[in-house]
């Protein structure tokens, strides 16, 4: 029997910029460990690994840090986009076992090209790090935001429904 083996490569500036969009007080530090915090519960729920690639922080090679979530700092100048696109060219076939998260087009046109799946940051958010009740972290219904929106009826428009409502019930 042959298992095949999963893993997310994660593009990490990509995913905690749409995870903190409207969170500029947070440090970068403090937004990386609450992003690899949520990472660690998909990583548990799943039972597939999860290597999440930053930009830049090294100042001679790439450096791993193989703890509960794989990180990978890239060596300055050498961004997590090209460490990625060069990691799924380097496994040939085997990238077939991975799934890339980012939204970056560039990326993803790679992963398709060397057979890996590819997942946006948007639809991996609401995928893997919904809270209770259907609810995504920002505690907004995680299907209904974007199509219906969060915003508050005027009251004409409560008015309308209200009086559309109340013929029905007649």
């Amino acid at each position: 029997m042959v298992t095949i083996f999963q893993e997310f490569i994660v593009d990490g500036y990509n995913l905690l910029h749409k995870l903190f969009p409207d969170k500029p007080q947070l440090s970068l530090q403090c937004k990386r460990e609450q992003t690899e915090s949520m990472l660690l519960g998909v990583q548990q729920s799943t039972c597939q690994k999860v290597t999440v690639v930053y930009d830049g922080q090294c100042p001679r090679s790439p450096f791993r840090d193989g703890g509960a979530v794989n990180r990978v700092f890239t060596s300055l100048g050498y961004s997590a986009d090209e460490w990625i696109i060069d990691y799924l060219k380097s496994l040939g076939r085997n990238a077939q076992m991975l799934t890339i998260v980012s939204s970056d087009h560039l990326i993803r046109r790679h992963a398709v090209a060397c057979g890996a799946s590819y997942m946006l940051s948007e639809d991996f958010i609401g995928k893997y790090f919904s809270g209770p009740k259907g609810r995504d972290i920002t505690g907004e219904p995680r299907n209904n935001r974007k199509k219906f929106g969060s915003g508050q009826l005027s009251q004409k428009e409560v008015d309308h429904w209200l009086n559309v409502f109340s013929e029905a019930k007649e």
